[in-house]
């Protein structure tokens, strides 16, 4: 009982605080959901992936990368909150993923171009990526998963002092009640707001593809394609991205705030 408490009030109170991106994200309206929703529906299965040699695939990251860099430069220099010296490195993962990590490392999968069907889709996903350093979501992310442990183990030792206090093993059971809620606190903490980034870092690359000259539209079907491969509808509360519909949706609507 006093493990979803402590969930529960710690989620309460981490999203009621701080801000997950710097950007406020356009709405998505039901309108919009159930036309991306649709979409997808009609798109069918698991998408096709074609074969690249390792020099195809180092040429088509390098070849997005030299488009995209010093738009993405000027918008991090804008900013002013994260870091905009990045290294990119390659990697032979043949899975569809692109991560940020600490020191302004970007890692691009293989498979990301073996699904791609364009540059401008590379393009994105690299702009993605890039748009997590420059808001510095990493910093953030634990910043909110110390707060999140902080609060979820004095919650639930609260909590569990309550529920032992009849107790002979009162202390132990306290103590472990607040070791329990740190660490459902500190996972409460990051998924708060990683949805929330993700959909800043999508608006960023539209916004950084833009800037670039290169054509949104195009960029845009590779939604399509990490939909159809996770094959997820929804987004569920605990759920650190947001489901390819979600995702295809806000795109639309970031681009379309983007042209005005």
């Amino acid at each position: 009982m006093w493990q979803k408490a402590a969930l529960a009030l710690a989620g309460v109170g981490l999203l009621g605080g701080g801000a997950g991106s710097v950007h406020h994200m356009p709405l998505v309206d039901e309108a919009h959901l159930g036309a991306a929703q649709a979409e997808v529906g009609r798109a069918g299965g698991p998408p096709a992936r074609h074969s690249v040699s390792d020099d195809e695939a180092r040429a088509e990251i390098s070849a997005a990368i030299a488009r995209i860099r010093p738009a993405a430069q000027q918008i991090c220099h804008e900013m002013g909150v994260g870091r905009c010296e990045w290294r990119i490195q390659i990697s032979n993962d043949r899975s569809l993923n692109a991560s940020a990590g600490p020191n302004g490392v970007i890692t691009v999968n293989r498979g990301i171009v073996e699904y791609a069907q364009n540059e401008e889709q590379i393009a994105m996903v690299i702009a993605h990526e890039m748009g997590h350093q420059s808001s510095d979501h990493l910093g953030k992310s634990q910043r909110n998963a110390m707060v999140g442990a902080l609060i979820g183990g004095v919650l639930a030792g609260a909590v569990g002092a309550v529920a032992s206090s009849r107790s002979s093993n009162s202390a132990a059971i306290t103590g472990q009640a607040v070791s329990s809620g740190a660490s459902l606190g500190a996972s409460v903490g990051h998924i708060s707001y990683s949805k929330e980034q993700e959909r800043e870092a999508d608006y960023l690359a539209a916004l950084t593809l833009y800037r670039a000259g290169m054509d949104l539209d195009k960029a845009r079907g590779f939604l399509v394609i990490m939909a159809r491969a996770s094959g997820r509808r929804e987004t569920g509360m605990l759920d650190t991205h947001p489901a390819g519909p979600e995702r295809l949706a806000a795109w639309d609507r970031a681009v379309e705030e983007i042209r005005a």
